[in-house]
């Protein structure tokens, strides 16, 4: 057998793990270092205004005492309409853009000059400004501008200053997160105690053509938020949006929130939140579809008493409407108000604006209308003449008394306020059960109690219906809030 001889390898000390990583190590290229951690790098690039100590004394001023030129100055406000607008620059230090801010306060409300807000360019670089339709900011500028000529400026904010806080030190913009009482700057402009707003309107009269009014205002209240939505246009930019469901009293119609001010909506809640819209951005199809513009001017929750009755109606909405209403006994005077030397006459028109100028208070007075319709044999073929409510379920019935199906117990019905239609006068309506009975009211009105309505043959009650029918009638009526409808106390032919 041959000898064998030793290989070349054997000659060599085999090298270790740690060994073969360090090689490793020392081949890959590595970068120089500059010194700064992660955290610094990113405070550096991104950094976050947190406090500012102004060097030198600013004159507190409500807007509508501002005057063109230079001073030192701050002025509190809540943002009404804002836009982001960027900028191309190539310059490491530049601005990468700007937000129109318009803003506004309630000076507007209280004094005689007409600067009911400010336009305010709010330039950036790092900083990122989370603003919201509604919020209250505060302000430090050393210098206002008169933008009549500018084509930064708009019909509602004629005013114009441009700031830079990253940049410079002697101004400051600041948005109250957290010492937000939601009562300052509350007021619309031009908004008087027991007087209606100029240029408000209703949703309805704004879609049949209230839109070619100048400075035409609208007092809606959310009904519903979408999901916001994301998509790129031919240009290659990405957009978002946001559709808002309004409606008043009257119509309903959606709001478009697009990019910034589509985070507004994050905070308002549906049947609660009210907006007080200024000259919006409008198509008028099956139904409004509004926008905002650089003219629209958006109050949210209004310190005014419009706003108060809307939010009440949208909170009535949500709540299931009771089949029928029971009358309130006790709240309402009824000797006082047929005995008084003064009996006020009341159009329909005319009780809506003295309920909504004075929502809390009880009055009582006349109403002189017309019933349109009567629903007398309807009702009583479909034996739903009689009606109530038990254990939460409806209950109709030809009869006084009926049984419950949930409970088995005897249940007395009431006359339903349903067989009275529309009821009219020469300045509005009021829809078919929508009034509160009272017994003597009833047995004035249909000539006969509820037991004999119940008995009479069908014969006479198609005779009745036809001889009620459009006559001339006086109601004695009340109102009061706790109730939330009409109550009909008399009724005289």
């Amino acid at each position: 057998m041959a000898p064998s001889f030793p290989s070349i390898q054997s000659f060599f000390r085999p090298k270790s793990s740690a060994e073969e990583s360090k090689v490793v190590r020392s081949r890959i290229p590595t970068e120089p270092g500059d010194g700064f951690t992660a955290d610094e790098m990113e405070q550096a690039l991104h950094p976050i205004i947190k406090s500012w100590t102004p060097r030198q004394e600013y004159e507190e001023m409500d807007i509508a005492s501002l005057i063109p030129g230079t001073k030192a100055v701050t002025f509190m406000g809540r943002v009404a309409n804002f836009f982001d607008q960027q900028t191309q620059s190539k310059m490491p230090n530049a601005a990468k853009g700007f937000n129109k801010v318009v803003v506004g306060d309630e000076s507007g409300a209280l004094t005689v000059r007409y600067h009911p807000a400010i336009l305010i360019r709010l330039w950036y670089a790092n900083v990122n400004y989370t603003l919201l339709l509604g919020q209250l900011v505060s302000i430090w500028t050393t210098h206002v501008s008169a933008g009549e000529m500018s084509t930064f400026s708009t019909p509602n904010a004629p005013l114009v200053t441009s700031i830079f806080p990253e940049r410079d030190n002697s101004c400051y913009f600041m948005i109250h997160e957290n010492s937000d009482d939601g009562v300052q700057c509350k007021t619309p402009l031009g908004y008087r105690d027991g007087q209606e707003l100029p240029g408000l309107m209703t949703l309805r009269n704004f879609m049949d053509g209230g839109f070619d009014i100048m400075q035409g205002k609208i007092l809606v209240c959310v009904k519903s938020i979408g999901s916001r939505k994301k998509f790129v246009t031919k240009k290659g930019r990405e957009c978002e949006l946001i559709n808002i469901g309004l409606f008043d009293d009257t119509a309903e119609a959606s709001l478009t929130l697009w990019n910034s001010t589509a985070f507004s909506a994050s905070s308002w809640k549906p049947s609660e939140t009210v907006l007080l819209i200024s000259s919006p951005g409008w198509k008028i199809d099956r139904k409004a579809h509004l926008s905002l513009n650089g003219n629209t001017h958006v109050d949210v929750d209004p310190c005014m008493a419009d706003a108060d009755w809307l939010r009440a109606f949208a909170q009535r909405l949500t709540k299931r409407e009771h089949v029928n209403q029971p009358f309130p006994h006790g709240v309402f005077d009824v000797e006082a108000a047929t005995t008084s030397e003064v009996r006020i006459l009341f159009t329909i028109a005319e009780v809506d604006e003295f309920a909504r100028a004075a929502p809390g208070e009880i009055f009582m007075g006349y109403l002189s209308v017309i019933i349109t319709e009567f629903q007398i044999v309807l009702l009583h073929q479909r034996s739903m003449m009689m009606c109530t409510e038990c254990c939460g379920v409806p209950l109709f019935a030809n009869t006084i008394v009926a049984k419950c199906k949930q409970c088995s117990q005897e249940v007395t019905l009431a006359i339903n306020p349903k067989i009275v239609g529309p009821v009219i006068d020469e300045t509005g309506c009021i829809s078919s059960g929508k009034l509160v009975w009272s017994t003597e009211a009833w047995e004035q009105l249909l000539g006969r109690t509820a037991q004999q309505l119940v008995e009479a043959t069908p014969t006479l009650l198609k005779y009745l219906e036809h001889r009620l029918l459009l006559l001339r009638y006086t109601f004695v009526f009340g109102w009061s809030e706790d109730v939330g409808k009409l109550a009909v106390l008399q009724v005289m032919m």
